[in-house]
């Protein structure tokens, strides 16, 4: 079924509704104009908005949508501030901020459950009319002029006594225009019960954490006419992080949304976290799963029924499936457009780069057993599964990617050559070679003058770890001594350990629009990459060779594949004596350092990330679609998401709990010529109360849990705390 036409779902017949721009103030006639709209477009509905206040996108759409969600819904109105029952921004919050109202319609639509509530009043600044339920009540309304808010009170009187209801969509929100007060009149049975259990509740609580860290902006899949991707990956950090929020970044014609695993605590509990777009903030969806998947899963009802919303709900037309890492295989069996891109080797190597000894060629069983037991470079994922269940897990990744047509792609060449010789079967698997895109625009690195007895001037790259050359750097530290000046940049804590043991230079960190500057401030040489795992691609590579500084790196992976030797820059074998003569020898012939240079300073600009995302359209291809295509349902829950309603019902256990004791205290003080005693005690739980409630805000608060969302279980097992310090006075 077609994602914009869901079985509850009725379309809408008859001409283009009537709409207008209406002066909804607190008084003039309104039925009267109601009436010669209805004259003048026979069989229309009718819609109209406030004059004078922003217009959100496909407001018109949206609320027809609403409208015809269910058969015999009269009018849909959306979320607005005028009215206590479709309230999404409190008073106070509203004077505390100054808030773009299209932004908040935007954050609203993300985080909502795009779903329609019956409601008890609808409010005048906009609304969608149905011709049939008009036709139904209109000759019945009284004669004579009224205003918008008496006439839609009449209306919806008269609506429910004919079988017809009202509702408003959490899916769509418009500012409260500054001249209209509240609507009048004591509030109905109905409007008080709905009130005390509003179901916009976790909506409101989730756009307030929205506007707690600056109203961020986000993207809105399924609203507006650009398709929408979802990117499944992990949040490690490194590439993968660069590379996604690159491609969000230049790919203004697609929505890009993300789908990353989270590890709760050291217990083994999981997170699945669903971002509207790689720059967002705060996330659209979260939920935690029962069995968490240690390194992949075969299957999981849990994670495919959660894949499944995610498409169904936002309309998602491809996968690209960057990390399997804590996900399971069901990401390569849904039905739209999948490709597998490969920023590693996982899951067909168990330790993420296929290095034991040297670079593997081949991976049996029996291989993998002895890898397992006896590799230090394979100490993840080694402890979670047997040899025996890994390979029966990567057996079953080739053979969703091999049944279901899968295409990967690769960032070089190297990565294919290497995949298919672990796993053979993936010879017939179609694999395009894409390398990445950088946007680094500065000028080349320039280079002082050196002596020739002076020590090369060399700088080490990146984050050091085992992977990545820490030991290798160790080893070759005494026989490097000699040649070079060692300083290591952005090498983490790690790095800075090692360069205060051996007496180097070191940068913890920087940021990547200050590399140019910084490199420049140092004056290197050259830059030594010393991975000792085959690298899928380098943007540190690709870095140097924008700003032309000469590379010496290990000659395994991508490194080799793309640094011609002698050109480019300098290759060495990735071990400490090749090393120590690869730098000894560029030391007694700079003029080989001075080619290099030269040659990367007359290299052309190289690819940009849009360059890497037409490449990636080329091979994904997606049409726009018609706005408003999402789906919409009938709201029956208080909550946005499970970990939301979990706090708000703590929320809500917690304020009836001080609302008792208030009560008792209260109750207590007009007792108290009758017993002192009493009052003493409940005055005493009171104030303690307040003391209690004070510290757990504080505690709360310093989880940041909105932008933060793994600490959500951290926020509920305070509450529970908090709930056991919590006890009724005696009466």
């Amino acid at each position: 079924m077609d994602a914009s036409s869901p079985p509850s779902e009725i379309a809408a017949s008859g001409p283009a509704p009537a709409v207008v721009r209406l002066d909804a103030g607190d008084a003039g006639d309104f039925l009267g104009p109601l009436r010669a709209a209805l004259a003048a477009h026979p069989g229309a509905d009718f819609a109209w908005i406030a004059k004078g206040i922003a217009e959100p996108f496909a407001w018109l759409t949206r609320l027809q949508k609403a409208a015809y969600s269910m058969p015999r819904i009269a009018a849909a109105v959306p979320m607005c501030d005028l009215s206590p029952v479709t309230e999404l921004v409190d008073e106070a919050t509203r004077a505390a901020h100054k808030l773009d109202p299209l932004l908040l319609d935007q954050t609203a639509y993300c985080v909502g459950d795009r779903a329609c509530y019956e409601i008890p009043r609808l409010h005048p600044v906009c609304a969608y009319l149905r011709r049939d339920a008009l036709d139904a009540v209109v000759p019945m309304l009284p004669a004579g002029p009224a205003s918008p808010q008496s006439v839609l009170d009449t209306l919806v009187r008269l609506w429910r006594a004919t079988g017809w209801s009202p509702v408003a969509c959490d899916f769509l929100y418009v500012e409260r225009p500054g001249h209209l007060s509240a609507a009048p009149g004591p509030a109905t049975l109905e409007e008080q019960a709905f009130l005390r259990h509003s179901p916009f509740a976790g909506l409101r609580r989730a756009v307030s954490d929205s506007i707690r860290i600056g109203l961020p902006p986000v993207s809105t899949p399924g609203l507006d006419e650009r398709p929408v991707q979802l990117h499944v990956m992990h949040f490690w950090g490194g590439g993968l992080e660069r590379w996604v929020r690159d491609f969000g970044r230049a790919d203004p014609m697609r929505i890009n949304m993300i789908l990353a695993s989270f590890r709760i605590g050291e217990d083994g509990g999981q997170r699945l976290i669903l971002y509207s777009d790689p720059s967002a903030m705060a996330p659209v969806r979260v939920w935690d799963i029962a069995r968490p998947i240690r390194s992949s899963a075969g299957t999981s009802l849990e994670y495919r029924a959660i894949l499944e919303e995610i498409v169904r709900d936002f309309g998602v037309e491809a996968v690209l499936v960057s990390s399997l890492i804590n996900h399971s295989l069901d990401a390569l069996t849904l039905p739209v457009k999948t490709v597998v891109v490969c920023h590693d080797f996982y899951p067909v190597c168990q330790a993420i780069n296929p290095r034991f000894g040297k670079t593997c060629v081949r991976c049996t069983l029996e291989d993998l057993r002895a890898c397992a037991k006896s590799n230090p470079l394979n100490t993840f994922f080694a402890q979670q599964q047997t040899p025996e269940e890994w390979h029966a897990m990567r057996g079953l990744f080739v053979d969703h990617v091999i049944a279901n047509g899968i295409e990967m792609i690769v960032p070089s060449q190297s990565v294919a050559n290497t995949l298919r010789q672990l796993d053979p079967r993936l010879a017939k698997v179609p694999m395009h070679t894409i390398g990445h895109g950088i946007d680094l625009d500065a000028p080349k690195i320039t280079t002082a003058p050196r002596e020739d007895a002076q020590r090369l001037r060399i700088v080490v790259l990146g984050r050091l770890s085992l992977h990545k050359g820490l030991e290798l750097m160790r080893e070759a530290a005494e026989g490097l001594r000699p040649h070079a000046k060692i300083t290591l940049l952005g090498c983490g804590r790690n790095g800075v350990e090692l360069a205060e043991k051996l007496g180097w230079k070191a940068i913890e960190k920087y940021e990547l629009a200050d590399l140019p500057r910084v490199l420049q401030s140092l004056n290197p040489d050259a830059c030594l990459l010393p991975s000792v795992v085959p690298e899928t691609f380098s943007y540190t590579l690709s870095e140097l060779m924008a700003l032309g500084v000469p590379p010496i790196a290990s000659a395994v992976g991508a490194l080799k594949e793309r640094i011609v030797d002698g050109e480019t820059g300098f290759l060495f074998e990735p071990d400490k004596d090749s090393l120590i003569e690869a730098v000894r020898a560029l030391k007694s012939q700079p003029e080989r350092l001075e080619k290099v240079a030269r040659n990367l300073a007359a290299l052309p600009k190289g690819r940009g990330t849009a360059d890497m995302v037409k490449d990636y359209h080329a091979i994904i291809p997606l049409k726009p679609h018609p706005v408003a295509r999402f789906r919409v349902g009938l709201g029956r829950s208080t909550s946005l998401t499970e970990p939301y309603r979990q706090l708000n019902e703590s929320y809500a256990q917690l304020t009836s709990a001080y609302q008792q004791l208030s009560g008792a205290y209260a109750h207590t003080t007009q007792a108290y010529e009758q017993t002192r005693g009493a009052y003493d005690k409940a005055h005493g739980e009171v104030v303690r109360l307040h003391a209690v409630l004070g510290q757990w805000g504080r505690e709360v608060s310093a989880l940041k849990v909105p932008t933060h969302p793994w600490r959500i279980p951290q926020a509920l097992g305070l509450m529970q705390d908090l709930a056991k310090q919590l006890k009724k006075p005696e009466e």
